[in-house]
């Protein structure tokens, strides 16, 4: 009996010091969602309902649909299809417009360059070598352009030509010497495209 209590003790302690450690049950946690990250397929493109603009940005829809819409101030010297500049910001975000049941993808670019052109005068004492003209002996035209440049200055509309200056830094105008300045103004547009995705 006593052999047999010994027998059941070692094994015992056998099985408690001679199998391997136990380790605790672990639980597994979910793991957190990492976040999309910008620019994946989890995004969702924005997409613009026709009914949800204002007339005035659904008659843009309605031309880029037939063709490429610019986005610039009005002036007569430019005589093509165009919105004002604020008409764009309707479709700054967007990445599609869906319009008479077709999803339209848009295409928002820089279009092209437009100029204003300003003359103003200062009066001035020229260096003895420079060059200074008489009004008198200008050309009907350059007269007006001075003329109206002393008179508050002369500036063309958005993409007019270049007004005609004299071939001279300073003119001498009724009895004073001005000094000339062509003043330049560059206008970016912006374009619109729709196309069908």
């Amino acid at each position: 009996m006593r052999a047999a209590l010994l027998l059941v003790a070692l094994v015992l302690v056998a099985g408690c010091t001679g199998g391997p450690a136990a380790t605790p049950t672990e639980t597994a946690s979910p793991s957190p969602t990492p976040d999309p990250t910008p620019g994946t397929a989890t995004e969702t493109p924005t997409t613009v309902a026709y009914s949800d603009l204002s007339q005035r940005d659904q008659a843009v829809v309605r031309a880029a649909v037939n063709g490429t819409v610019r986005f610039l101030p009005d002036s007569p010297h430019v005589p093509e299809t165009r919105f004002g500049p604020d008409a764009v910001d309707a479709f700054r975000d967007a990445e599609y417009v869906r319009y008479d049941g077709t999803r339209y993808a848009v295409s928002l670019t820089q279009g092209d360059l437009y100029a204003t052109y300003g003359v103003e005068t200062e009066v001035a004492e020229p260096e003895p070598s420079a060059t200074v003209v008489d009004a008198a002996n200008l050309s009907e035209r350059e007269r007006e352009v001075v003329a109206a440049a002393l008179n508050g200055g002369y500036y063309t509309e958005l993409g007019a030509d270049r007004p005609p200056m004299p071939d001279a830094e300073y003119v001498r105008y009724e009895g004073e010497t001005y000094r000339l300045l062509l003043v330049v103004g560059d206008y970016w547009t912006w374009e619109l495209r729709l196309s069908p995705a």
